[in-house]
């Protein structure tokens, strides 16, 4: 039972987590308002989060290591809490900080989803809930994309509302401590374990081609849905000029209805036996289209169905990406995954916020949109040919 409690844990701090990050892009707006700065400088609101995870997802493992994995995610909620003092913040900087702090937090929480699962779950239910627990971040969003502005007047303004997401954090991390325990090693088995083999482990993970073929086919995905959530919202809010009765702005949305279903459909997938290279690089052509349309499409429906598409065929990814470190590198355990999904993490992190900011940079040097759409859909044809070589033949070995 403990276990199901867990993974309910894991799904939930994650999904609050992914409504505090997207909540920031659903009212860029007022807070630009309130603190009279531009597009690049709100954009570090949901930028500096990302910059946070590159450090977090690298000290995860050093964390795992030293503290436990039972200490160590019950810090990242904490710092993840750590947004119940934003009513109180009037100065952007400190905001930032409040910001960067919950980035580490969610950081340490998303790295130790895949470990956790693998730990206590067979190949197959791992698998399924890899795909289930990406879609935590996908609800996450759509409340944000859908309901911020709601919420915000409900809660008293946008702050409030990402107080509550913090103390909501808080009460999941204390779930956590309850019910969770770290594993049991043996005297000689920690013995064996030492600091040693701990680098040796970390430098498979650093090295092997598998990784970094994650990394390079995840990247391209990955910028392209930070983009729907971080600067669409006020694209169509300030620069699109659509006519009144337009639902173009509903792309954001259809974009995460899109990746839920996706994300359900996925495992089935990967049950009828295609090879993930195979899987992920010809899903890769279809986003590469759907993307193009979406960005680039003036008829509503264009974007809309397009803007599903892809949300739909990207996340058909998860079941197959994510299983990829315990099904597929030889001698997998707990402490190899969650090197190998710090690796994976601190890099796709580390390239989309470098991304990330300079497409904010480009809207203001440009006032528009047109070169950051040609960027992001450049990303989405590159990433997954770079993949392509990246990634071992089918007969090499995986370690």
């Amino acid at each position: 039972m403990n276990k199901w409690i867990i993974e309910f844990v894991l799904y939930a701090v994650y999904l609050v987590f992914g409504a505090a990050w997207a909540t920031t892009g659903a009212v860029m707006p007022q807070i630009m308002a309130d603190f009279n700065i531009d597009v690049s400088h709100a954009a570090l609101m949901s930028n500096v989060i990302l910059w946070a995870k590159i450090l977090g997802a690298f000290g995860t493992s050093v964390l795992t290591a030293q503290l436990g994995a039972k200490k160590s995610y019950l810090l990242g909620c904490v710092l993840t809490g750590l947004s119940v003092f934003i009513p109180w913040t009037n100065n952007f900087d400190l905001l930032l900080v409040i910001r960067f702090m919950g980035g580490l937090g969610g950081a340490i929480c998303l790295v130790s989803l895949v470990p956790t699962v693998a730990r206590y779950f067979d190949n197959k239910t791992a698998s399924a809930l890899n795909s289930l627990n990406c879609t935590s971040n996908i609800i996450g969003t759509i409340i944000a994309l859908t309901l911020a502005g709601s919420l915000s007047l409900y809660f008293g303004g946008w702050r409030n509302l990402l107080a509550v997401y913090g103390a909501i954090t808080l009460v999941l991390g204390a779930v956590w401590f309850i019910f969770f325990s770290d594993e049991e090693v043996s005297a000689s088995q920690a013995q064996q374990d030492g600091s040693v083999d701990k680098m040796r482990v970390m430098k498979d993970a650093i090295f092997n081609r598998v990784v970094w073929g994650m990394i390079a086919q995840y990247t391209g995905a990955m910028i392209m849905m930070i983009f729907m959530f971080t600067f669409l919202p006020l694209y169509y809010a300030k620069y699109a000029h659509l006519p009144p009765e337009s639902h173009a702005h509903l792309s954001g949305t259809v974009n995460q209805v899109g990746i839920m279903l996706g994300a359900i459909v996925g495992p089935f997938c990967k049950s009828k036996g295609f090879h993930y290279k195979n899987w992920l690089f010809s899903t890769s052509i279809v986003m590469a289209i759907t993307t193009f349309v979406m960005l680039f499409a003036t008829n509503d429906i264009l974007i809309l169905v397009c803007s599903f598409l892809t949300g739909f065929v990207f996340a058909t990814w998860f079941a197959f990406i994510f299983s990829i470190p315990k099904e597929m590198l030889k001698g997998a355990n707990t402490q190899t995954v969650t090197y190998t999904m710090s690796t994976f993490w601190v890099c796709t992190f580390g390239i989309a916020t470098a991304n990330s900011q300079l497409i904010g940079w480009s809207i203001d040097a440009t006032g528009g949109f047109t070169m950051g759409f040609i960027w992001v859909f450049a990303l989405m044809v590159v990433s997954p040919i770079v993949a392509l070589f990246v990634f071992p033949k089918k007969a090499q070995s995986y370690a």
